[in-house]
């Protein structure tokens, strides 16, 4: 039965209340009674910091949510009784213990399993919407489905498990093998949210990486310090738009744009591109929150993207050229950049794998490139954004420049 914190009577007896509980008490059923402290939520990180760091926090067990909305943070025999001037008038309460939960996927394993390859399994994981990608090495694979069942129940939100078997194809879409699914279905199809807005993806199918999202926000202020130079709305061409993660953030600001070119050369990635974007076009709102203006342009093709200047209507219509072709961007220039208006101000931002060896060779062709398509470049900035390889660089270029027609 729970002590009391009041002295109780019975039988003749005082039993007088403790200053330290020994142990936790048991109940009949086994389950174990400890004293927790009650906290409003908000506090919960300040209290936990406190007990922890005066070695009051009990081991083993996990903070609960108590009826009436507080938190409820487990005390060990050292931490001082109810009423003590430290809790600032808290309550400490008697509860059930709670079972901490496991904290990662390896937890859900076999012991044995476990040691047997402690030092082989995966380190990290991608998860793309409810779909969980990763990367299997020697004799995990005997133990590959044991492991994506343990993923699946320590990640609720996860549907499928995959084993990536590397990129395949012209297009360099990854090779997914299914381990293991919630529901019976091994599709790759899902969506994702990110920086606010939805996209549909497919890892199989297209390439896509989340881990460019800041770089979609950089383009996003880039393009909002060109409608304030222009003071109009601005037209963009992404000819290399994958499912439109970079179309997203640029869409979802208010009178930002007058219109768009996107597309692409997988067809896969152009069927989500549309969808992608007629979703994402009938969201847009003003800066009053009414419904925005039509998009014109707004076209979405399949095709080579070195061939969209040769089409009148697509030379010369653009404020905003992004070119994401990390393996050929730099090369593709002199057939994209007659995309952008002439005798103007526009922007060119791009990505680009190079040599760090070769960056400042490299920098010097775009800006040839410019020059020889009868540009003038007023500014150019040319930053490393993560590491490729141990030679190698991903890297964001961005001029602004001024085409004579």
């Amino acid at each position: 039965m729970p002590i009391s914190n009041n002295p109780v009577v019975g039988r003749g007896l005082v039993v007088v209340r403790f200053a330290v509980m020994l142990k936790p008490l048991l109940r009949l059923d086994g389950a174990s009674i400890m004293r927790h402290l009650s906290v409003p939520s908000a506090q919960t990180q300040h209290w936990l910091e406190r007990c922890r760091s005066e070695k009051w926090l009990a081991e083993h067990t996990g903070v609960s949510t108590l009826d009436d909305g507080n938190k409820a943070i487990p005390l060990n025999d050292s931490a001082p009784v109810e009423g003590d001037a430290v809790w600032m008038g808290l309550a400490v309460l008697e509860l059930e213990a709670k079972g901490k939960a496991p904290s990662h996927w390896t937890e859900h394993l076999d012991p044995e399993l476990y040691l047997a390859h402690k030092e082989d399994w995966p380190k990290a994981y991608e998860t793309q919407g409810d779909v969980l990608i990763v990367k299997l090495e020697g004799s995990i694979w005997d133990a590959a489905e044991t492991m994506a069942d343990a993923m699946l129940t320590q990640l609720p939100s996860v549907r499928l498990v995959c084993a990536d078997l590397g990129v395949q194809g012209d297009f360099r879409v990854r090779n997914l093998h299914p381990l293991a699914s919630r529901d019976g279905t091994i599709h790759t199809r899902t969506r994702i949210k990110e920086n606010g807005y939805l996209l549909w993806v497919d890892p199989s199918k297209v390439y896509f990486s989340a881990r460019l999202s800041n770089e979609r926000i950089e383009t996003l202020a880039t393009a909002k310090r060109l409608f304030e130079r222009l003071q109009r709305r601005i037209v963009v061409a992404d000819p290399y738009a994958g499912v439109g993660p970079s179309m997203g953030a640029l869409l979802g600001e208010p009178d930002l744009l007058a219109g768009y070119h996107a597309g692409d050369l997988n067809p896969d990635a152009v069927d989500l591109l549309r969808e992608n974007l007629t979703y994402l076009s009938r969201k847009r709102k003003d800066t009053n929150g009414d419904a925005a203006l039509p998009l014109h342009p707004s076209t979405v093709v399949c095709s080579d993207a070195t061939t969209w200047a040769l089409d009148e209507a697509l030379k010369g219509s653009c404020d905003l050229l992004l070119i994401n072709l990390p393996h050929d961007s730099i090369e593709h220039l002199p057939h994209v950049l007659p995309l952008l208006r002439p005798n103007q101000i526009s922007v060119l931002r791009g990505w680009a794998i190079v040599e760090r060896a070769q960056e400042a060779e490299r920098k010097r062709l775009i800006e040839d490139a410019i020059t020889q398509a009868g540009g003038r470049t007023e500014s150019m900035t040319f930053h490393e954004v993560k590491g490729f390889s141990a030679s190698k660089s991903f890297v964001c270029f961005e001029a602004w420049i001024e085409l004579a027609e």
